[in-house]
């Protein structure tokens, strides 16, 4: 019996062995692997591939960069360009709206010839020289100016003075100072610049410009009382102011050598 018990389980595994071949199969070393920690791509189109499952994050591609379309071509095709690329505008006059510079050099073009022929020749001696340019820097000079004679700052005021204005400005701070009188000056804005004049005299150049300018200008004493303006009102202020520089020095920096108000 116990030789029996042997054959049978023999022949049982022989039976079980048999099945487990013919469903697996034998291993070739060809099988596809499978790495479970590979990315996975979104289907070229809707439909294919595998549907996504609940609780699974499914990675995307990259979105491709965007390709500027210009007009069609005559076979109905888009006709596509490269983006353009244009070079940053440097100087004073960067910041400057496109609008505001076109309006200022057609001022420019339509100035008496007296005016232009004085711009021409400092451009001949200064070929960096350039009048939208200009008019943007006084813009910020005249900030600048305003601002640091309010606060008091003489300091400041120096590299954008010329001695004779330099000394009145000063002047009159060291008097404010003395009194024990605060200057507050609110530039809201400046609402129109325009070149009157300009002039070659030897190697220095001259540009007059009248600024138009809103403001709120007050005047305290020491105890903090308005003593003249009105902290509530906007004035119009219009200053003539004239700039020069020695077109033959290195220093690009022009200084405000005199100012007058209108007649």
């Amino acid at each position: 019996m116990q030789h029996l018990d042997i054959v049978f389980f023999a022949i049982v595994a022989v039976i079980l062995g048999w099945k487990l071949y013919s469903i697996l199969g034998r291993r070739t070393g060809h099988e596809r692997q499978i790495d479970p920690f590979a990315r996975r791509s979104r289907p070229d189109k809707a439909g294919e591939g595998e549907a996504p499952q609940r609780g699974r994050t499914i990675e995307r591609d990259e979105p491709e960069a965007p390709i500027q379309i210009g007009s069609r071509r005559p076979d109905g095709r888009p006709n596509l360009r490269p983006v353009e690329t244009r070079p940053e505008p440097t100087g004073p006059g960067a910041a400057m709206q496109p609008r505001d510079r076109r309006q200022l050099e057609a001022e420019i073009a339509a100035a008496p010839q007296s005016l232009r022929d004085g711009l021409e020749a400092i451009r001949r001696a200064d070929p960096a020289f350039n009048p939208v340019d200009f008019v943007a820097g006084a813009k910020i000079a005249f900030e600048m100016i305003l601002m640091n004679f309010a606060e008091g700052d003489a300091k400041s005021l120096q590299p954008l003075l010329g001695p004779e204005v330099l000394q009145s400005f000063t002047a009159a701070i060291e008097e404010r100072r003395r009194q024990g009188h605060r200057l507050k000056t609110n530039l809201v804005g400046i609402t129109h610049v325009e070149i009157i004049e300009a002039a070659l005299k030897g190697s220095q150049a001259l540009v007059t410009l009248k600024f138009t300018s809103e403001q709120i200008d007050v005047t305290e004493d020491a105890a903090g009382q308005v003593i003249d303006g009105d902290p509530t009102r906007v004035d119009t202020l219009v200053d003539i102011w004239t700039f020069a520089r020695d077109s033959r020095s290195r220093d690009p920096n022009w200084q405000l050598v005199a100012t007058q108000s209108p007649a």
